[in-house]
């Protein structure tokens, strides 16, 4: 199953390389070579404070857990979960969190994994509710219905996480879990990891989650600037709006385990549609591609510097996701 899961890999660069030799190469290469230092120099020094958001939002969920985390070590474990995340494509980099604080913290792996856990909920929610209305701007029925389009998306994305927390359900889940066998057993018991998860998600109450929404509405906001930088630092002939449907759709397909760092899946997303705003496939690529520079590879660079601040043992890690196998969504942005 491993092996195969590593050809599926493959499938983002097939994609990239499809693209290639659709596309004039020489002219996607003149793109970048004309980037303005300035609006890119900017967009890059934003990694810093985007990050440190979402390191504030993660320490907010934690207060509501009753879990005291300072803000210096919560962004070293977030810069270095994106470089774990980078050097590991089994979704080990989100593990960083959950192990700095169940050993800084003295916390069940479970509770600490919890807080991880809705802070990539965060995350992946934007990113639908702004891919989703990426993908009903190109629809015909998008002014009669975009808001009951939007309103059936916000359901089915609450919709499982609503019956999991809801003690009743659980109740009925536990019980049956308990007969089948000796994991389900394992899995439901009274210390199992599932009900350390499950405890530490009802912490988090509704004036927490809205802080915490909030502080993520200002950390896509630095971050899709900081994609509009990178598209004025090509010239590209585009808006906001745009800029930031594009990004969210290519940021939702690396979500899919079919390529290396969202390498391939990410530029035909985005290329396709910067491609419905006039913008030429080879401009969108050049754009496309200096976004991996500027959040994966600067954003890993900097992860690398505090990961050798604040380490965990790489063993650790391991021995974390495989115990768990929760399948958490790592999302980039």
């Amino acid at each position: 199953m491993r092996s195969g899961k590593n050809w599926l890999r493959l499938i983002g660069l097939v994609l990239l390389l499809l693209l290639l030799w659709h596309i004039d190469v020489g002219q996607s290469v003149a793109v970048l070579t004309q980037v303005a230092p300035l609006p890119l120099g900017v967009a890059i020094l934003l990694n810093a404070p985007q990050i440190s958001l979402k390191a504030s939002r993660w320490r907010w969920l934690l207060r509501a857990q009753r879990i005291r985390y300072g803000i210096w070590a919560a962004t070293l474990s977030y810069f270095g979960g994106i470089f774990i995340g980078l050097l590991t494509p089994g979704r080990v980099g989100e593990f960083v969190k959950a192990v700095h604080v169940h050993r800084d913290c003295d916390v069940p792996m479970g509770q600490a994994f919890s807080s991880v856990l809705a802070d990539r909920l965060f995350d992946l929610y934007a990113l639908l509710v702004v891919g989703g209305m990426a993908l009903l701007s190109l629809t015909a029925w998008w002014d009669s219905n975009g808001v009951l389009g939007l309103a059936l998306l916000a359901l089915l994305l609450t919709l499982p996480l609503a019956l999991f927390l809801h003690e009743g359900v659980f109740g009925r889940i536990r019980t049956l879990g308990s007969h089948l066998g000796r994991p389900g057993r394992w899995l439901f018991a009274s210390q199992s990891w599932l009900l350390e998860l499950h405890n530490g998600l009802r912490q988090l109450s509704l004036p927490w989650l809205v802080a915490a929404a909030g502080l993520t509405v200002l950390a896509y906001a630095v971050f899709f600037g900081q994609c509009y930088l990178l598209a004025l630092a090509l010239g590209l002939k585009t808006s906001f709006v745009q800029i930031s449907f594009a990004v969210a759709l290519g940021s939702l397909v690396t979500l899919l385990p079919i390529s290396v760092s969202g390498l391939g899946t990410r530029e035909a997303a985005i290329v396709a549609y910067l491609g419905t705003a006039g913008v030429p496939a080879e401009a969108a690529l050049g754009f496309s591609l200096l976004v991996f520079v500027t959040f994966y590879l600067v954003g890993g660079l900097i992860g690398a510097v505090a990961w050798w601040l604040k380490p965990v043992p790489l063993e650790r890690l391991r021995k974390s996701g495989e115990g768990a196998q929760p399948n958490i969504l790592e999302v980039r942005g």
